[in-house]
């Protein structure tokens, strides 16, 4: 049974791994071609081309018979690396790995287990019925448990010993500790013992123990169950108490990644290498002979030798290349960073790393530039740095400057002053520019940078004293640095806007000029429309606002939400002046001409190349909501009529900015149709509207919380009761409280079709 559970855990583990790199091949790929490319560079920049070798390996092979005689012109000696392998493997499965007692966890359950013993306790005393204590029980603790449980638990006779009993279970668990064994990771260590770290009377000691001996979440209910049977509590069953303390235990007995690590890594420091030494004048292949395997190592050993490379440099360049790269991609995660890089950013990203450590790299081995501090000031730091805040997000910027600066370290073969002026420059660009859409920013930026690069170099030079002369120099090559960073920035910015096609603030500032041709067009042809979106546009820049989210592309994805309706303009209700075109065509065809202004806008929103967050809430602004006016008309002429021809195409809003364009959108067009709006009226109104998008799951993955939806609601109605406010009461008008919210997104039929 453990085989087969086995089996299908490593099955789905695979299963979720190959689904990952699927959908994550062109991002992995450009890494791993990042990182080839910057190896080679490596290679190429460690490599000195003042020596030749002596010998070709490519003479010789083994079993074949040598041409020649090679004799060791000077003592060699070599590292066995077979025999070294078995010694270092043999080391590193006695090293055991390292788990430690969290106590801050420990305590943290010790306190909360008792607090909810006595809790239920009170609340078995206080409540009448068992489904009283259950609901008391689900509001103290929402989630938690079953209400099974809670029924069982009340349903015994001595409810207070089953209570203490759990108790007593739960300390001893806690104490014990429980461990999580890592997916991966622990294969390099001994198989069958762990070290254990936990705290007596405020010391620390260790101990080993059986990996097998390790208590799991897992495993707790059979513990459970075990200990019923030693304390012989017939009424109290395995599924009632693990029920109880299930909910409150956490992992508590940590697998200590990087101590196991450090400690592997200590052990393997002491295993002493096998060397086999050649001794000068050692003939090491006879002519005529065959050449063994152990000949052959040696001449390679010799062939090596006379390349004028230091292997172990580039080895520890190339490895400490691995490691910018494994810290950039678990520091740029979206669970770390909170960002969601997009192909297009990663590739932007790999750019402005190479970029940086080839510059770095190539600049370190000009002699023009021998002086640590000549190395730094011409480094781009800032520019790459403010590229990436303006194109992809300030947090991603930050931590590109802690890459880049591991960058030029590793590049300048660990040079500190070229590197801590990366660091300060990138995180001063990243601070001084203001992404506000005013490319004048941008020239302030660059002047602020022309005095902070300076004040860089002469704290560094502080640290590290040089001659007056080259700190002059140096402070003006580094004031230019910071100017023409801002400048270049400037320049490069409109070229790679448009190539990434990227949401940045200096471009949605230009599509949201209602100045633009499409928006004078539509302010003529389809005006309706136009005001409609100006008003959405209002909502939903405010509302964006106020829950944090992004405003500027919630305002110009409300300007451009509508522009499919330019072609067939007369059929939408905002733009029909005397006739309404729908009376004299089939439901079908009117919901048919209704659908296709998404497909029309994204068409549109294509060939003008609006960025993809503009795109996205056009497409997913209706989401996939169903016509319900037309809907109902085709119902009173047919029999059987399928919702999904009377749907819109589009995705329910992924994003919060577009979720708040489609509610926007809603409230606008049918608070039109409200009569009398006061600000009471108008909250029922805008309120269920708003239900009316949750209950039909239109807002499920937007991200919006309950609470942002409350913030949303509130903006509407304070928006549009001052837009409402001053208008007066005319003969005639209906009824607001015959308004149908549930059909046509709450417009009165006949209205507005859509």
């Amino acid at each position: 049974m453990n085989n087969k559970t086995t089996e299908r855990g490593t099955s789905r583990r695979l299963g979720e791994a190959s689904e990952f790199l699927r959908a994550n091949r062109w991002q992995i790929a450009i890494v791993l071609v990042t990182y080839a490319v910057l190896c080679v560079a490596t290679w190429f920049g460690f490599l000195e081309s003042n020596g030749f070798r002596q010998l070709s390996l490519a003479d010789f092979e083994i079993g074949k018979v040598a041409d020649r005689d090679i004799v060791a012109t000077r003592e060699i000696s070599y590292v066995d690396e077979a025999a070294t392998r078995l010694r270092r493997d043999a080391k590193q499965k006695l090293v055991t790995a390292v788990f430690r007692y969290d106590r801050l966890t420990s305590a943290s359950m010790l306190s909360d287990f008792p607090s909810f013993t006595d809790n239920a306790q009170e609340a078995l005393r206080a409540a009448p019925t068992a489904e009283r204590f259950v609901l008391e029980m689900q509001q103290q603790y929402p989630g938690y448990f079953d209400s099974k449980v809670m029924q069982a638990l009340y349903a015994l006779k001595d409810q207070n010993a089953a209570l203490q009993l759990a108790r007593t279970l739960f300390t001893q668990i806690v104490t014990e500790g429980i461990a999580e064994l890592p997916d991966a990771g622990m294969e390099q260590f001994n198989r069958t013992n762990v070290e254990v770290i936990r705290w007596r009377n405020d010391r620390q000691e260790r101990s080993e123990m059986p990996i097998e001996d390790l208590l799991t979440m897992g495993e707790v209910r059979a513990r459970v169950a075990e200990y019923l049977t030693l304390q012989k509590r017939g009424a109290v069953t395995a599924d009632l108490l693990s029920g109880l303390i299930m909910p409150f235990l956490r992992v508590n007995l940590m697998y200590q990644a990087e101590e196991s690590e450090s400690k592997l890594e200590t052990a393997l420091k002491q295993v002493q290498p096998v060397l086999v030494v050649i001794q000068k004048g050692q003939k090491i292949v006879k002519r005529g002979f065959i050449v063994t395997e152990e000949q052959f190592t040696q001449l390679k050993a010799l062939a090596e030798s006379g390349v004028h490379l230091d292997a172990r440099q580039f080895a520890g360049s190339i490895l400490f290349l691995a490691s910018i790269f494994a810290l950039a991609v678990y520091l740029l995660m979206p669970e770390l960073s909170g960002i969601h890089l997009g192909l297009r950013n990663i590739g932007v990203l790999a750019v402005i790393f190479s970029v940086m450590y080839l510059l770095a790299l190539i600049a370190s081995r000009s002699r023009a530039l021998s002086e640590p501090f000549d190395l730094a000031v011409i480094l781009p730091a800032s520019m790459l740095t403010m590229m990436a805040t303006v194109l992809i997000h300030q947090r991603v910027a930050a931590t590109l400057s802690f890459l880049l600066t591991l960058a030029v370290l590793c590049a300048t073969s660990f040079s500190v002053a070229p590197s801590l002026f990366t660091l300060f420059s990138g995180l001063a660009g990243v601070a001084v520019i203001r992404v506000s859409g005013k490319r004048i920013d941008l020239v302030k930026s660059a002047s602020l940078l022309a005095l902070i690069n300076p004040v860089i170099v002469v704290i560094l030079y502080l640290l590290v004293p040089t001659v007056p002369l080259e700190i002059t120099r140096s402070l003006a090559f580094a004031a230019v640095n910071g100017f023409m960073g801002g400048i270049l920035v400037l320049g490069f910015l409109p070229i790679l806007e448009s190539v990434l096609n990227t949401s940045t603030s200096f471009r949605l500032m230009e599509f949201s000029d209602l100045n633009s041709p499409l928006m004078k067009k539509m302010l003529l042809s389809v005006s309706g429309t136009y005001n409609h979106s100006i008003m959405v546009a209002t909502l939903s820049e405010s509302a964006c606002r106020e829950i944090g989210a992004d405003p500027l592309i919630a305002r110009v994805g409300a300007y451009y939400h509508d522009i499919g309706k330019m072609d067939q303009s007369e059929y939408f209700v905002e733009n029909q002046t005397d006739y309404n075109k729908h009376l004299d065509i089939n439901p079908r065809l009117s919901a048919t001409v209704i659908r296709s202004h998404v497909k029309q806008g994204l068409e549109k929103a294509r060939q003008m190349r609006l960025p993809k967050e503009v795109i996205d809430i056009i497409a997913e602004h209706h989401g996939n909501s169903l016509i319900s006016y037309f809907y109902n008309e085709a119902k009173k002429r047919e029999d059987n009529v399928d919702p999904e021809d009377f749907t819109y195409p589009g995705n329910p809003p992924t994003s919060r900015e577009s979720a708040v364009v489609m509610l926007a959108d809603v409230v606008e067009a049918a608070c039109r149709t409200l009569d009398k709006p006061s600000v009471p009226r108008l909250e029922k109104f805008i309120g269920e509207l708003v239900s009316h998008k949750i209950e039909t799951h239109q807002l499920d993955s937007s991200d919006l919380t309950f609470r942002e939806i409350g913030i949303i609601k509130k903006t509407f109605v304070n928006i549009l009761a001052g837009y409402y406010h001053s208008r007066i009461e005319y003969p005639n008008q209906k009824d607001p409280d015959s308004v149908d919210t549930g059909s046509r997104e709450g417009v009165p039929k006949g209205k507005k079709h859509e």
